[in-house]
Formats: structure tokens, C-alpha cells, sequence
């Protein structure tokens, strides 16, 4: 089924989509109600409007909540479901946060974490990624999903510790950042691993049973030239 015509008579299958747009159709799919993520820049979220894949359910006056509310303003159509499953999957990279941080109270996430493992989980998920069009972002015990943007408060705590981020959290900020439904991989020890399986069962954890030396050779052997290929588990 290519799904409906555009406004120039094109099948909808026929028109490219971008990342995020792929992404947010993704996400939108296996949302319960499927709603598209709000991260969705408007201009994108428009355009697959256009093309019949998805519709607005936001009411009249929603706009007063200003372009940064989180409420949900477009749904999947069926055809935008049709359209998902032919699409790929986006590409996630995750790496851990790190007890080692910047002194100071605040930061980017970019920025604060300076442990070394971090660095080299972050440099080796930078280097994988940067072989087609994927996303990277950390896993924060406290805080979550964290883009490098994202600006947070300095903290000790480790996944699994009592504060540690809830699997609901991980949930809404999954689907907040389209990436509910992605392709992922962890760049991380154990228990970063069964933290972000409580959002993505299927995940790939290469360095599962190995020990931290071999984690940073693995890690050195992506960065470094000459590196090799990602060995799948």
C-alpha cells in the first residue's frame, strides 16, 4: 500500500523522509495512543501531515502552552503505520554517565562527565555512529536520557543505587526523544545495560561478560585508526 497522494499527486511512499521523521513515526507506532514526540520539529511533523501520515488531535488553543510543551499535538494515521514498517529503524548509541565530573554545579551533559571510561565509551559510540545517520546519547543514573545539551546539576549516584532513574522515566523521555523504537546499543557495564533494557529488551550489549580492560581495548579499537568494525553479540 503507498499510501495517499500528496499535494503534487505523488504517492507518499515515493517522498523521502528525514532522520527525525522517520524516528517520530517509529516512536509514534508503538506509542499506545500514537502520538508523534513532541521533539519533533513542527516544519517535519507538517509535512508527514501533508502526506497523510500523520493528523492533528491537538485542541483549539493548545498553542498558548508555547512551542516547548510537551503535550501531544499529532498522531499516526494508519498509513503512517504502513509507512513505519517499511522504513529503517533510527540508530542509538548509548553510554554511561560517570562518578567523574566537572566541579562545578551545573554543566552540559557534554561536558560534565570527565571519567575515563565515559570518554572512551563516548569516543567509541562517536566513531560507531559516524558511519551512517545515528544518535548518541547518555544514560544518566539520576537523570536519565541526556542529550549533550541538556544542562544538569552535579550529582553522585550509580545505576542501581536507591534514586537511580525509574523505567517509566526512561520510558516518556524514550518517546520524547523518538527514539522509543530504535535500533540500540550500549556502550556500558552491566547494570547501565539492564537499566536501558527496561526501555529496549532487544538491545545489543557487546561487552556483556567481559571484564573493564577488555571494554576499553574494545572501546580503543573503534576510535583509533584503522579501527575495526562493531562485532555483533
Amino acid at each position: 500500500m503507498s499510501g495517499p497522494p500528496n499535494v503534487c499527486g505523488r504517492p507518499a511512499k515515493a517522498v523521502p523522509l528525514g532522520d527525525r521523521q522517520r524516528a517520530g513515526l517509529h516512536a509514534a507506532a508503538v506509542h499506545a495512543e500514537g502520538h508523534v514526540p513532541p521533539s519533533i520539529p513542527d516544519p517535519e511533523v507538517q509535512e508527514l501531515s501533508e502526506l497523510g501520515l500523520v493528523e492533528t488531535i491537538a485542541a483549539a488553543g493548545a498553542d498558548r502552552f508555547g512551542p516547548l510543551s510537551r503535550a501531544p499535538r499529532f498522531r499516526i494515521t494508519s498509513h503512517g503505520r504502513d509507512r513505519a514498517r517499511a522504513e529503517p529503524l533510527p540508530k542509538l548509541w548509548v553510554v554511561p554517565c560517570s562518578m567523574g565530573k566537572l566541579d562545578v554545579p551545573v554543566a552540559p551533559a557534554g561536558e560534565m562527565y570527565v571519567g575515563s571510561y565515559h570518554v572512551a565509551s563516548r569516543r567509541a559510540a562517536a566513531a560507531a555512529a559516524a558511519s551512517g545517520a545515528a544518535q548518541v546519547l547518555t544514560l544518566s543514573a539520576k537523570f536519565g536520557l541526556l542529550r549533550d545539551e541538556d544542562r544538569i546539576l552535579h550529582y553522585d549516584l550509580r545505576a542501581g543505587d536507591s534514586g537511580t532513574v525509574t523505567p517509566g522515566v526512561l520510558a516518556r523521555q524514550a518517546h520524547f526523544l523518538g527514539v522509543s523504537a530504535a535500533h540500540v546499543t550500549v556502550f556500558a557495564g552491566k547494570a547501565y545495560a539492564d537499566l536501558a533494557r527496561t526501555v529496549w529488551p532487544g538491545l545489543e550489549h557487546p561487552l556483556e561478560g567481559r571484564g573493564i580492560g577488555q571494554h576499553l581495548a574494545f572501546f580503543a579499537d573503534l576510535y583509533r585508526p584503522g579501527r575495526r568494525v562493531v562485532p555483533r553479540p
